[in-house]
């Protein structure tokens, strides 16, 4: 079986733009493939994959908060989850959250390291803009908590605040994946006012 290769970085939104962010986040999605997950983590096949490959990426059984709902459309079409507010989709809602699950093969490397490699990269693509560590967000299921960070990127109105965070999780058989939690939005009191439902959702996955 062969595997479609992506580094294992945040691949962060382009532009609040449906057609922009399918494109860049399948690519990040197509990762390296590990064992049949069945668990908090699950694996699914992409058949849009060129000839004689098989590429899967990854998805973590979640339950939107009070409020939201996923919007199974733009989740199919990008292989990257999005919860939006209901009544709205990915093409309207002021905020969402998205979620990306990586395969992380290297247990050496530590959750902190691989936020700052990602985050370095992230920096490192958008000019002038700034990275803020933010309290960290424990876990009601007895996992890790996430590393939570404030994204600034003035030079992109549409998706000018952010907040990420990042989580180890896994599944039956022992892999080991990293989960990229992101609530985005254009305006920073978008994103204040449901920072409360995205740490509400942090905390019980």
């Amino acid at each position: 079986m062969t595997g479609c290769n992506a580094p294992p970085l945040r691949a962060r939104l382009a532009a609040m733009n449906p057609s922009r962010f399918i494109q860049a986040a399948s690519a990040a999605a197509l990762l390296l493939a590990g064992s049949a997950a069945n668990a908090e983590v699950q694996k699914f096949a992409d058949p849009s994959c060129a000839a004689q490959q098989i590429c899967v990426y990854y998805q973590l059984a979640l339950t939107p908060p009070d409020g939201w709902a996923v919007d199974h459309d733009a989740t199919r079409k990008s292989k990257v989850q999005m919860i939006v507010p209901k009544g709205t989709t990915f093409a309207t809602a002021p905020a969402l959250i998205y979620v990306q699950v990586f395969y992380h093969p290297n247990k050496q490397q530590t959750l902190a390291d691989f936020a700052r490699t990602s985050n370095a990269r992230w920096l490192a693509e958008n000019k002038g803009a700034k990275i803020s560590p933010l309290a960290d967000v424990a876990r009601t299921n007895g996992k890790g908590g996430f590393l939570r960070f404030a994204f600034d990127n003035p030079a992109k109105p549409q998706q000018a605040h952010e907040v990420g965070a990042f989580g180890i999780d896994s599944d039956k058989d022992g892999n080991e994946f990293v989960l990229d939690v992101v609530l985005t939005g254009g305006a920073r009191k978008t994103i204040e006012a449901a920072d409360k439902d995205y740490v509400g959702f942090l905390k019980a996955h």
